[in-house]
């Protein structure tokens, strides 16, 4: 029974890999825990999809010890490729290269040569004439804490660390459309669409409310930037929509398994097979709901999309006791640092 050591145990994406091991595999899964992120509360966690729990850095002696290391996190994917070059997932190799996308200056560069289409983006000391605008990290593998935030006035801006950040125009349609693909050499190899109807937290996190799409300008799009980047691996493109110019704009690449996995996962077999060997049929439905971050989320909005909620498949890998383990582990590092 071959072994596979899952880094980041305690995020969705990870317990979807367990899930589906597990389900349809054979396989000994073993979630691998760094000493880094081990908060004292994560004994909570449900990790029942995983057959042991280690704890250990993510070093050289890991990497040989296993044949098979999937980093699922920011954290774990940047440590991971500090290391090597590849991670070699069934017959999907995913390479360091792709890293470069988390530079968010140069994706938006890029963008413009290709001609697809992005917010509008304040340079540096260029003053805003219209707010509310949007404010995030110009790398997604910063050491730095990510930041993603409505700015209401200049105060609000002058509060953040203006080194660290993109300034865009804020986008007030509510949904983020997502573009899920495993690519080689640029080629789009397996794909699945959702649009966030809801997500949590609202200005931009892990999806609450899923609806599956397929829009052909979201494709080319993706497509398009992953020939250029030469793309190879798993990633997740994301983009907003403006009602006003009926444009859909280009906000970022993961170069990592993302939140909502186990809804492409389910909802496109091929995930499954290109990374692991599993057989299963994709599963029909256009609803998903993430259960436990449901029971996070803005009582009003729950309201507004109730009836969506209502008919959807639901997630429930992740436990309450998830919800409840997140927050005493930020509450606990907060007074943490508060205190000592």
């Amino acid at each position: 029974m071959q072994e596979i050591i899952i880094l980041d145990p305690m995020l969705d994406q990870a317990v979807a890999l367990a899930k589906y091991l597990k389900k349809y595999g054979n396989f000994k899964v073993i979630g691998c825990i760094t000493h880094k992120q081990s908060g004292i509360f994560n004994k909570l966690v449900n990790f029942k999809y995983f057959d042991k729990i280690i704890y250990n850095e993510i070093n050289q002696n890991l990497l040989d010890k296993y044949s098979v290391v999937i980093p699922v996190g920011a954290s774990s994917t940047k440590q991971y490729f500090n290391i090597t070059d590849t991670c070699k997932v069934g017959i999907v190799n995913f390479k360091k290269e792709n890293l470069l996308v988390s530079d968010k200056i140069y994706m938006l560069n890029l963008c413009k040569q290709l001609n697809i289409p992005v917010p509008l983006t304040y340079c540096d000391g260029e003053k805003i004439e219209k707010f509310p605008v949007f404010c995030k990290s110009k790398y997604e593998f910063s050491s730095l804490p990510k930041i993603r935030e409505i700015a209401r006035n200049q105060s609000d801006i002058d509060n953040l660390p203006h080194n660290e950040i993109i300034i865009q125009e804020y986008i007030g349609y509510p949904s983020t459309f997502c573009v899920g693909f495993i690519a080689n050499s640029g080629k789009i190899n397996a794909c699945f669409m959702h649009e966030e109807l809801l997500s949590y937290p609202k200005q931009g996190g892990s999806g609450v409310l899923l609806k599956k799409i397929y829009n052909e300008q979201l494709f080319n799009y993706t497509n398009t930037l992953l020939t250029e980047l030469n793309y190879n691996g798993w990633g997740l493109a994301e983009f907003k929509y403006i009602p006003e110019k009926n444009e859909y704009v280009f906000m970022e690449i993961n170069a990592k398994f993302w939140a909502s996995l186990e809804f492409a996962l389910s909802g496109n077999s091929h995930f499954g097979k290109l990374l692991f060997g599993l057989n299963y049929s994709s599963k029909m439905g256009i609803w998903f709901t993430f259960i436990h971050r449901l029971l996070i989320t803005n009582i009003f909005m729950i309201f507004r999309y109730l009836p969506k909620i209502i008919i959807s498949r639901k997630s429930k890998s992740g436990s309450f006791f998830k919800v409840i383990s997140v927050f005493l582990n930020h509450w606990a590092e907060k007074l943490k640092k508060l205190f000592f």
